[in-house]
């Protein structure tokens, strides 16, 4: 198994007016880690809404905060695949300060859609082994 990382300094934008990272800013950082991973996979944004016959719309998500994140903070986010179904797949995403001390996850649950029905199908194989790579 193989987690994808990526890492963020905490900038003033990104917290409330205490300088502590603002709670929905979670979820925005674990989207834009996920957009790194499906580059990373061959299956950027962009070439899902574009060319593929599917959408992967987030149904469930969820956060825990067990530490305050400040402004200056560099964080490293590892992101790992939880579970794989036939049609959804959860993504699990953990917030690590640079002395290793979890401080905060996220979880969301993707359905995978056929983009012109909008109905539940099948997640395309050649994804799903692309999603195995980092299943924990």
């Amino acid at each position: 198994m193989t987690s994808f990382e990526t890492r963020r300094v905490i900038r003033l934008k990104d917290t409330d007016a205490a300088g502590v990272i603002f709670f929905v800013n979670y979820f925005v950082f674990a989207h834009e880690t996920y957009e790194l991973l499906l580059e990373k996979i061959g299956y950027s944004l962009r070439r899902i809404i574009e060319q593929e016959s599917f959408l992967l719309p987030i149904v469930h998500a969820e956060s825990d905060y067990h530490q305050m994140i400040r402004v200056e903070d560099d964080i490293t986010i590892v992101l790992n695949v939880d579970k794989i179904g036939r049609t959804s797949f959860t993504l699990v995403y953990d917030y690590f300060l640079e002395n290793q001390e979890l401080v905060g996850s996220v979880k969301t649950v993707h359905v995978c859609v056929d983009k012109t029905t909008l109905k539940k199908r099948s997640i395309p194989e050649d994804f799903q082994q692309a999603l195995k790579k980092y299943k924990l």
